[in-house]
């Protein structure tokens, strides 16, 4: 009774709140059997969030926007030289196309883009760029986009910059919503083959008796707090420079410097209890 009475008294002075613990090895490891799964679940959550917060904020300040790995042919249309000289003779004022005609731009079996295109000409076309006197329509894989004529690019010198933009910000929310899903999926699945990965690999050494960790739990518990801050540091880097890759090697990195400082101050073992005292 004296023992276990000891060893809470030194796993008290170890323990502290959440945070605190995050910038602690030897917190870490001591409370690596402080959270039930439902808090683990919580806690999961809230590392995965704070990746994924560089998303919305990134794509709420973007002017511009790569165009080309989502709708492809839209895009090759658009910086295409018939694009381009029909645009330059086009009379364009105050966001708007002045004295607008029927005029086709560009038709091919598949593809087909102009100035107020009837449903004869877009019929049977997989890819379509309608433009009218200050919005346009795109047509491609299935779905409709809508967009407004917008400042910013000199569509006589660059109309696929023009037309990219314009579509880019009336399109915005979704598009953000959509990389949001897309992204945050991956740092999801990402995230769950770290904690998992390592967790169990801690888990494993319980049978060499190499550590005292006693369950899965708890290796998953201490695998969460290692992570908290190669997860913090990759939220910073985001939000300074965007790019997911980054931010998940940031935390894959960072994890394993983490794991190795844990190691280092506590060999993944409970300090012993000063046996004099016991007398």
């Amino acid at each position: 009774m004296k023992l276990d009475a000891e060893y809470e008294k030194q796993n008290n002075r170890l323990s502290g709140p959440v945070f605190g613990s995050l910038f602690s090895p030897r917190r870490m490891f001591a409370n690596r059997d402080q959270f039930n799964w439902l808090q683990i679940i919580v806690l999961f959550i809230f590392l995965t969030a704070v990746m994924v917060m560089p998303i919305p904020f990134y794509y709420n300040h973007q002017t511009n926007f790569n165009l080309s790995p989502f709708l492809p042919h839209i895009d090759k249309m658009m910086v295409s030289d018939q694009m381009q000289t029909a645009m330059k003779t086009a009379n364009y004022r105050d966001q708007r196309f002045k004295d607008v005609k029927h005029q086709i731009i560009i038709k091919t079996k598949d593809n087909v883009a102009g100035f107020d295109l009837t449903n004869d000409d877009m019929a049977g076309r997989k890819n379509v760029i309608n433009l009218h006197a200050s919005t346009f329509q795109v047509k491609s894989v299935g779905s409709e986009f809508k967009a407004k004529y917008v400042p910013g690019h000199n569509l006589k010198t660059n109309a696929h910059a023009f037309l990219v933009n314009s579509w880019y910000q009336s399109n915005k929310v979704m598009i953000g919503l959509f990389m949001l899903m897309a992204l945050g999926l991956i740092i999801v699945g990402v995230n769950l083959i770290l904690v998992n990965g390592a967790a169990f690999f801690l888990f494993l050494s319980r049978h060499n008796k190499i550590t005292h960790i006693r369950n899965f739990r708890e290796g998953v518990n201490l695998t969460l707090m290692m992570m908290g801050i190669g997860s913090l540091l990759a939220m910073v880097i985001g939000l300074i420079h965007f790019d997911v890759t980054i931010e998940l090697t940031v935390q894959s990195l960072s994890l394993a410097f983490v794991v190795l400082w844990v190691y280092l101050k506590t060999k993944f073992k409970d300090p012993e209890v000063d046996q004099t005292m016991l007398l």
